[in-house]
């Protein structure tokens, strides 16, 4: 395996944060597994958009690590992303899915035009056209729903909540899409640490307050949602076993 992202602990830029982590110099499966064609378009990615954009923002590789792991350990085939910004995630995941044999099997919204142009830029480029679509809309109304399901011709089985990260559109997010996951789907969400509370422009409480209002009594678990502000004091994330301080959490649909 040629260096792929171990060039990336020698970069400054912030998006680089978990290469460079005690003990994770190593290729992470999730790239690893990559083609060469692959690696190389998202390493002109991560040039370009790094030049482009201060902030992507992007799930690193302990989340898009545990969606890949959900994708293709069970096949999965109709996956909804809310919030796909400037495209990492959405390459990721339609690489994962097609590696798998899936068409139409990943629909993406955002409420940024400019961002979604570039990424749909790239899922081109990646030729992920027949498996990948891109819409600007907001991603808590039910038209997006309307959407999805006509792109796939089925109900949802994973849906991935990454957008706003305001407390109140995180509740609408939560209660129109889990309506449209099949019985035994998964819904999952990104920044729901307290240290990820900070996100929420609006000051509410972003998606931790949401998802443990709203996930009361379902089957929900919450990963490093106790992770404050702090970098001492074990909030790390080279301290942390769940190694991203932002957070992540699954809920299963009942049957």
């Amino acid at each position: 395996m040629e260096l792929r992202s171990l060039k990336f602990r020698t970069r400054a830029h912030n998006r680089y944060w978990w290469y460079k982590l005690t003990g994770t110099d190593y290729v992470p499966p999730v790239i690893a597994e990559l083609s060469k064609s692959e690696w190389a378009l998202m390493e002109d990615w991560f040039e370009d958009s790094e030049k482009l954009f201060p902030n992507p923002g992007e799930i690193s590789i302990p989340g898009i690590s545990l969606l890949n792991a959900l994708i293709c350990g069970n096949g999965v085939g109709a996956v909804v992303q809310l919030g796909h910004y400037v495209g990492f995630s959405t390459l990721m995941l339609g690489f994962a899915l097609r590696r798998i044999g899936r068409k139409r099997a990943l629909f993406s919204v955002d409420i940024d035009a400019e961002v979604t142009q570039y990424t749909q830029s790239w899922v081109k480029r990646a030729k992920l056209e027949d498996v990948v679509s891109l819409h600007v809309e907001n991603s808590s109304d039910a038209i997006a729903v309307e959407l999805a399901h006509q792109w796939f011709g089925r109900t949802p089985e994973l849906v991935f909540i990454d957008s706003s990260h305001q407390y109140r559109h995180t509740l609408e997010e939560l209660d129109l899409w889990y309506k449209s996951l099949a019985p035994g789907g998964f819904l999952a969400m990104h920044d729901t640490s307290v240290f990820a509370q900070t996100f929420d422009s609006t000051g509410e409480g972003g998606v931790r307050r949401a998802a443990c209002e709203w996930g009361a009594g379902r089957n929900m678990i919450l990963l490093n949602s106790f992770v404050g502000e702090s970098v001492t004091d074990g909030d790390s994330p080279s301290s942390l076993i769940y190694r991203d301080r932002c957070g992540f959490g699954l809920v299963q649909k009942d049957l």
